[in-house]
């Protein structure tokens, strides 16, 4: 089981589109927690020069050309801030579809550095999809290999529990604000809320 005091980085990305080789990130933004506690926000928006935004996009996510680029900076800054705590081995690292889609979007702002994708914070990861869909189909937790287990959940596909961080948030009754689901920031905290009452109901 996880200590009472873990510490966590619970992290999201939003992004152009959601091709998962060629859609650049805007924006990431990431919590530092202890036990059931935020301790630190980050929220960090990432300048690129040809940035494409589609009105759908902007739709979902509430993007405003105005805030990004009054707060946009250099990936290569963001990236250094990042990194700190995402290779931090004292962190478990939380988000909802990690395995399925943010990873993907870290490599890609690796390799827009110039920088070789590093996955060795993988083995860290506690996916909320994976485990929202394992709970509401009632399987048990491996004993061994935990991200072994979280792939295979995401691509069973005779598993039809609907576990959209929306759907989630339902399910376990907590409150939120759908209009601002979408929102790097907000989406990190409502998945740790999520992620708590998951590792009470399964004694992770």
């Amino acid at each position: 089981m996880l200590p009472h005091n873990q510490k966590y980085l619970v992290f999201d990305t939003e992004t152009e589109g959601l091709n998962l080789h060629s859609s650049r990130t805007w924006q990431v933004s990431w919590l530092i927690c202890q036990g059931n506690k935020v301790i630190k926000e980050n929220d960090r928006f990432i300048s690129h020069k040809d940035l494409q935004i589609n009105k759908t996009v902007e739709r979902l996510t509430g993007f405003s050309w105005d805030k990004y680029n009054e707060r946009k900076e250099p990936l290569k800054k963001v990236w250094a801030d990042f990194k700190e705590d995402l290779f931090n081995p004292e962190y478990k690292i939380v988000g909802q579809n990690l395995l399925g889609f943010d990873v993907y979007m870290v490599a890609g702002m690796q390799r827009l550095l110039g920088e070789t994708p590093d996955y060795s914070y993988l083995e860290r990861i506690y996916d909320t999809r994976a485990l929202g869909k394992a709970y509401r189909e009632d399987l048990d937790k491996p004993k061994t290999n935990m991200l072994s287990w979280q792939y295979k959940i995401i691509h069973d596909r005779s598993l039809k529990a609907r576990v959209s961080q929306n759907q989630l948030l339902k399910f376990f009754g907590i409150e939120f604000e759908e209009e601002k689901l979408h929102d790097a920031l907000y989406d990190n905290k409502m998945c740790f809320k999520v992620f708590s009452a998951l590792k009470k109901e399964m004694n992770l």
